[in-house]
């Protein structure tokens, strides 16, 4: 394994430990902002951030930037919309595993779009799941009552739109990309969703107040957390970034 590959698999390991942090703080402001409002603030700010950083990359911003970023923009934004609004009914630890869905969620969409074949020990970590599943949403074992709830359902959808996410820049490799330029797209992409969805949805404008919670949210698990996973995807196979991720949901 080649040093930068090294170095890249060590930043997916700490991303994994600040993805699984993230819950713990939404939870914190979920009941004092809308989910909209927490998606807004995180990532158009977070691509303003880094706009004003990488000005000079952005005047290089190609067709393929544009696309590449508006596609990874809707997919994130549909995971964050469904996870942000799934946590209001459902518990963080539910929807940390119910999350990790989208590490089979990946092969499948692979073997669907681009045949390519599921492996074994994919198809055993689905049955895994699957029990795993199956355990968290028993009310009564006893009378085989099963429950899963409007969370939880909404946080299965947010699973499907990290995989989407994934997938999509395992496979741009070969286009003349730039990550960053992808990045400021996808993140600014997003902001503009949540605050249209916002005044559609919420039927209020943006409340702006900030937070430790929400400042955490923007710098750490923001900003910080998709920069390096996009930009670790150049050097790190999607399947094992998949697997290192799914270790704190």
């Amino acid at each position: 394994m080649l040093r930068k590959e090294r170095i890249f698999l060590f930043l997916v390991l700490l991303l994994a430990v600040i993805r699984g942090s993230s819950y713990i703080f939404i939870k914190n402001i979920i009941d004092s902002q809308s989910p909209f409002e927490i998606i807004f603030f995180r990532f158009f700010l977070t691509g303003i951030i880094l706009l004003i950083f990488y000005i000079k990359e952005f005047k290089s911003l190609n067709y393929y930037d544009l696309i590449f970023g508006l596609l990874a923009g809707i997919f994130l934004f549909s995971a964050f919309a469904f996870q942000t609004y799934g946590l209001k009914y459902t518990t963080v630890s539910k929807q940390s595993f119910l999350t990790s869905l989208y590490i089979v969620i990946i092969p499948l969409l692979d073997f669907i779009f681009f045949k390519n074949k599921i492996k074994k020990n994919v198809i055993a970590l689905f049955v895994l799941i699957l029990v795993g599943l199956l355990f968290i949403s028993f009310k009564d074992f006893k009378n085989f009552e099963f429950s899963l709830n409007f969370g939880d359902i909404l946080t299965i959808l947010c699973a499907l739109g990290f995989a989407l996410n994934i997938l999509l820049f395992s496979k741009i490799k070969k286009f003349n990309i730039n990550i960053i330029n992808i990045t400021i797209i996808q993140m600014l992409a997003i902001g503009i969703l949540a605050f249209i969805f916002q005044i559609i949805f919420e039927k209020k404008v943006i409340n702006f107040s900030m937070s430790f919670s929400l400042i955490y949210l923007i710098l750490i698990c923001t900003m910080l957390n998709f920069t390096i996973q996009n930009i670790s995807q150049k050097y790190v196979p999607a399947h094992i970034i998949m697997f290192l991720l799914i270790l704190w949901g």
